[in-house]
């Protein structure tokens, strides 16, 4: 009975162990960094003072130590393997894993590295391949006294499948340099497209999504037709009103901006259409409306969704009869405007719920334009970036520059805040950093977001751990002609294992 509790208690630990190499993976960014974390958590969770990971170096043709735990520099430095040279060549070559034991007298231990020289002489070495699919990148080795009560076969097990996940992390490791120095190639390119047509009256960018709203911009400005800009908040809905009016004939006339969302009520109509002397108590003179003042140029009412029902038949009579009456005056003044309205909110809920006059909904939403959220036009993060850098460089007479890594997590980051939060969190960047911003100096929140991204998508590794193990498993089954001992033989299990795991994947076992 003590013995089963026992097993139960070791399996519960090999399971937190997996768990907790995930957890590293999910909040690391670099390889080598990531594998120290990893073997050091093989010594806080399953007591292995001394292990080590191989990966295939191919400038040398040969494996090559890129971290260990318990060695000396000098030992590292030693671990240099040719294919099939020791425990460690003969796994990488064949991708079947090795226990040893009787380390000091067994002629098969190379002991290349000399750490075999301060073994005790009751530790098991371990050494499993590390694999990404059907190929071989490394070898993970581990020497560890196994008590009487921990199944050397069941370690066997948790390497392999930390082995996968190891391997899976080198591949992303690797296409992430790749990806880096594409980005650094291409980084000069990038810096001479904002000087191009991409960039019209601040708008930046060369996604699809924006070269398509720099199309109907240029199309709508030279009409003068009302037009209703919608997207979510920070995306830069008055820069593309300041965009329209200053492409159009009326660039030369005034363009006058009023947030209806910021000035009370009260004080909104006032705003809008002006006053007559002593319409109310401190009026004690007249004052033209931003209507008038805009007289021949364009009007924008930013957040028009806000705007009180009491006003929104006044702004109906404007757009249909291009005329407003000041606050306390009995006779009608004609303006010459155009009207540039823009809203984060829907407003066809709010006309459905009664909070907006579908009348004037329809006499705004001549030229609809939405602006895309950040999310939707990631490829131009990088632009945007440099934009701002340059920008805020200039500014604070800095020369701060975005590290490859950093910009990565700018580019996959939500930004719910859109180009607003970029520009901001930019000039954080430049006033907080002096030199290249790594990722590590980008906001708590950014590198949060990135994480739990990562730890989504090690998530799912049990499941393509599990995919990829069947497919080995049918792949050995064929090779060998469905002869179960020789399969199992070659993918380094027992039979029992074979016939456990051929039983859990429904795998269907031909006969000749």
């Amino acid at each position: 009975m003590e013995t089963l509790k026992g097993r139960k208690s070791l399996e519960t630990r090999e399971l937190t162990i997996v768990n907790e190499v995930a957890r590293v993976l999910s909040r690391s960014l670099d390889f080598e960094d990531a594998v120290r974390d990893i073997l050091k958590t093989l010594y806080s969770f399953w007591n292995v003072n001394l292990s080590f990971v191989a990966i295939f170096n191919q400038d040398i043709k040969a494996l090559q130590i890129v971290k260990a735990f318990g060695f000396s520099e000098e030992e590292v430095k030693r671990g240099i393997f040719k294919k099939g040279e020791g425990i460690t060549g003969k796994v990488f070559k064949s991708g079947i894993p090795v226990v040893l034991t009787d380390l000091p007298s067994n002629p098969a231990f190379l002991n290349k590295t000399k750490v075999g020289d301060r073994l005790e002489g009751s530790e098991t070495f371990i050494s499993v391949p590390i694999k990404v699919g059907g190929d071989i990148v490394g070898v993970l080795s581990i020497f560890k006294t196994f008590s009487s009560r921990e199944s050397i076969e069941g370690g066997i097990e948790t390497l392999m499948i930390l082995g996968t996940l190891i391997g899976m992390f080198y591949r992303l490791s690797e296409r992430i340099k790749e990806e880096r120095l594409e980005w650094e190639e291409e980084k000069k390119i990038l810096r001479e497209e904002l000087k191009k047509t991409y960039n019209i009256h601040g708008i930046v960018g060369q996604s699809d999504v924006i070269l398509n709203l720099v199309e109907v911009v240029k199309k709508v400005a030279t009409t003068d037709s009302t037009v209703l800009i919608t997207g979510e908040s920070g995306t830069g809905k008055s820069l593309i009103a300041k965009a329209i009016h200053f492409l159009s004939p009326r660039k030369d006339k005034p363009f006058i901006t009023i947030n209806c969302a910021a000035i009370p009520e009260t004080l909104l109509e006032a705003e809008l259409f002006g006053y007559e002397k002593g319409a109310f108590t401190g009026a004690h003179s007249s004052k033209k409306g931003k209507f008038e003042l805009a007289e021949g140029g364009t009007v924008f009412l930013d957040e028009i969704g806000d705007m009180p029902l009491s006003l929104q038949a006044k702004i109906l009579r404007v757009l249909q009869d291009r005329e407003i009456e000041r606050l306390g005056g009995e006779r009608t003044v004609q303006v010459n405007v155009r009207v540039i309205a823009a809203t984060n909110r829907d407003l066809q809920a709010l006309v459905k719920e009664g909070k907006f006059r579908e009348d004037l909904y329809y006499r705004l939403n001549v030229v609809p334009i939405h602006v895309p959220s950040l999310r939707e036009r990631r490829e131009d993060v990088p632009m945007l970036v440099e934009h701002f850098l340059e920008k805020y460089n200039s500014k604070y007479s800095k020369s701060v520059k975005i590290s490859p890594d950093a910009m990565e997590a700018l580019i996959e980051y939500n930004w719910p805040g859109n180009i607003r939060e970029l520009e901001n969190t930019v000039e954080r960047l430049v006033v907080m950093n002096d030199g290249v911003v790594k990722s590590t100096d980008l906001p708590p929140h950014i590198l949060a977001y990135r994480r739990r991204n990562a730890f989504e998508e090690l998530a799912n590794l049990p499941d393509r751990i599990q995919a990829t193990e069947k497919e080995k498993i049918v792949e050995a089954l064929e090779k060998t002609g469905y002869v179960k001992s020789r399969a199992a033989k070659l993918l380094g299990y027992t039979l029992r294992q074979l016939d456990y795991r051929i039983k859990k994947y429904g795998i269907e076992v031909k006969k000749f």
